[in-house]
């Protein structure tokens, strides 16, 4: 799930960043060129006159009323706002309870490797100094 959810995030990001189609326009125009352009290809019908461009303010007006758009969804699909509360809810129990899960696998065989360490360290003779080597020598 959170893969999906994490591609759906990067497409928009990608798909937010990506240049828009459409604003080339003659087609013909890139192909005198002899190459491709960064602008969009434009097939079938032409456009007549380039799109208007956005400013700052309008893009930061339309930003706003799309936020109270979202968050008035719940009030006109209580149904569907509701079943996605309950997922969201499945999904964070789920989540805690595997979570919590793999929390103690991992210290239980922390506490192994921790274990079978001494039982190595205690298990093995000491090792020789360096001076006693010397000193033997």
């Amino acid at each position: 799930m959170s893969f999906i959810l994490r591609a759906a995030f990067w497409l928009t990001v990608l798909a937010f960043l990506l240049p828009a189609a459409g604003y080339e326009i003659s087609p013909t125009k890139a192909r005198a060129q002899g190459g491709a352009t960064s602008a969009a290809y434009v097939t079938g019908e032409e456009t007549a006159s380039a799109p208007p461009d956005i400013d700052a303010g309008e893009m930061l007006t339309l930003a706003a009323k799309s936020a109270q758009d979202v968050m008035g969804f719940c009030g006109r699909n209580p149904a569907v706002c509701e079943r996605g509360h309950a997922v969201v809810a499945h999904v964070a129990r789920q989540s805690a309870y595997y979570g919590g899960q793999l929390l103690l696998w991992l210290t239980e065989k922390a506490k192994e490797q921790q274990k079978d360490a001494e039982t190595a360290s205690a298990i093995a003779p000491p090792r020789p100094t360096h001076q006693a080597r010397l000193a033997g020598a």
